[in-house]
């Protein structure tokens, strides 16, 4: 199964050079930002697919969705229209585990699927500061945007026995994406925000690729598509103000 590891030693280079820009920026005040951005969450979803799978089997229907706990890593770069209102536009990685079952009536047989769903995510932002202290400011923001959705890694196994039957191409799909949140930003320097936030995003769907190997050799299928993802996500960040 497919899996993206970030190297410790690339985030610590990303955070000391926010921590330098925080301390070293020119006396001169712009309204440009940035930063970095983590969080973890969980995933749901469904599917309307009633014909998944090989043609001759007489069509798969996909039951019990199941996401694993979710992984986000991402940046942001913003400007500020006013000391209450700005502009961002983000980039999100979010990854994580996905099963889901088909059943085949026509042969009274299941099987059980498990791979990897991933999201690489751009999306424009609009967030309102509601300042409650010197240092600290309440945060609400909304945005949209597109997703690149890749189910990656996906095995399929029958349920009675647990046996292997095959490997499922991966596939990658673009679809709207839309996200919600609220949080709190504490400068903890004076260019330098730490920042701790809820959210609650679309995520669209996902599909696999059209062929299997395994089993049979490789053998067309008709996909399977997973539908209506949403993701709740709480995470920190950091941002520099330039």
């Amino acid at each position: 199964m497919e899996r993206r590891k970030v190297q410790p030693h690339t985030l610590f280079m990303a955070l000391a050079s926010l921590a330098c820009c925080a301390t070293s920026a020119s006396a001169a005040d712009s309204n440009f930002f940035a930063g970095l951005d983590f969080a973890i969450g969980a995933a749901s979803g469904s599917s309307n697919t009633v014909d998944g799978g090989a043609p001759f089997a007489g069509g798969g229907i996909v039951t019990d969705v199941d996401f694993g706990g979710t992984r986000m890593i991402g940046g942001h770069v913003g400007y500020r229209l006013t000391p209450a209102l700005s502009l961002s536009l983000s980039y999100r990685n979010t990854q994580g585990d996905i099963r889901w079952n088909a059943n085949f009536p026509l042969f009274a047989i299941s099987s059980a699927f498990q791979g990897s769903a991933i999201s690489n995510a751009i999306l424009g932002n609009l967030a309102l500061r509601i300042p409650l202290s010197t240092a600290t400011a309440a945060r609400l923001s909304a945005g949209a945007g597109l997703s690149f959705n890749k189910l990656s890694g996906v095995a399929e196994i029958d349920r009675a026995t647990g046996i292997f039957l095959a490997d499922i191409e991966n596939h990658t799909k673009l679809r709207p994406t839309a996200q919600i949140g609220i949080g709190l930003r504490h400068h903890i320097l004076p260019r330098l925000a730490l920042g701790l936030d809820g959210s609650l995003a679309y995520a669209g769907g996902f599909e696999t690729g059209t062929t299997r190997s395994g089993n049979l050799g490789i053998t067309d299928i008709n996909p399977y598509a997973i539908t209506d993802v949403w993701r709740k996500n709480i995470g920190v960040s950091l941002t520099v103000d330039f």
